[in-house]
């Protein structure tokens, strides 16, 4: 498999930091945070075997992952910035389907703000004249995830609205999200577990299906998503 970002070739870490973690984002680049685990991971660990075996369940049949790229951006709707995956996969099956894996990689860090605090922060800026998308995004986000929206909905968090349209919106046949959390040195098990409660809640009101420990299917806009949890001992 080849790892990749805007056609050229990452082959170790420091490819990785050079081509991606620099300017604003040199911050998020340190050992024991997701972005230098995930990388570690993908890297020097070893390679996407764990990644295969995750999701063999749900692609019932041999198929093989052949290229990724870091900080894969997907446009799910014609505002101004996509979601950006921390590794997008995809692959192929033996019998001719196409698969993208939308990795998301944790630490401790949390699915970001709540759904109410990022609509908010969205309202106060468009009430004080700047021009945003925000809320208008946010409300096409809750109705392409619930029917009907209600007002407890807003109490989830936002980046899981987002990353299920995120990783539907590529082409592909099968569609995975995959969300790994890397238990390193940093990792905080209170956080971690406030992390994971607030994954069960979002799970819960999709009226997710579950399949095995961890993997879940969804149906967010009438589409089939898998879902899958693991944690990763570093």
């Amino acid at each position: 498999m080849t790892v990749e970002f805007k056609g050229q070739s990452i082959a170790n870490l420091e490819d990785w930091e050079n081509l991606i973690f620099t300017g604003k984002k040199k911050k998020q680049w340190k050992e024991g945070r997701s972005a230098y685990s995930l990388a570690d991971f993908i890297l020097k660990q070893n390679d996407m075997k764990e990644i295969e075996a995750l999701v063999a369940p749900v692609i019932n049949g041999n198929f093989v992952l052949d290229k990724a790229c870091p900080e894969y951006e997907a446009r799910f709707d014609t505002y101004r910035h996509g979601r950006e995956h921390d590794l997008g996969i995809w692959g192929k099956t033996e019998k001719g389907k196409t698969l993208f894996i939308g990795l998301e990689a944790k630490v401790d860090e949390p699915f970001g703000d709540t759904i109410a605090t990022a609509y908010h922060k969205a309202k106060a800026k468009e009430l004080n004249g700047k021009k945003t998308d925000a809320p208008k995004r946010i409300e096409e986000l809750l109705n392409y995830n619930f029917s009907p929206v209600t007002y407890k909905d807003f109490d989830l968090r936002y980046q899981l609205l987002f990353s299920t349209a995120g990783t539907l919106c590529v082409e592909a046949d099968i569609h995975i999200l995959l969300v790994l959390v890397f238990k390193t040195d940093l990792y905080d098990p209170a956080k971690g577990r406030e992390n994971q409660n607030d994954l069960k809640r979002f799970l819960k009101r999709a009226k997710a299906k579950k399949m095995t420990k961890g993997t879940y299917e969804l149906n967010p806009n009438n589409q089939k998503l898998f879902l899958i949890y693991k944690e990763v001992e570093i």
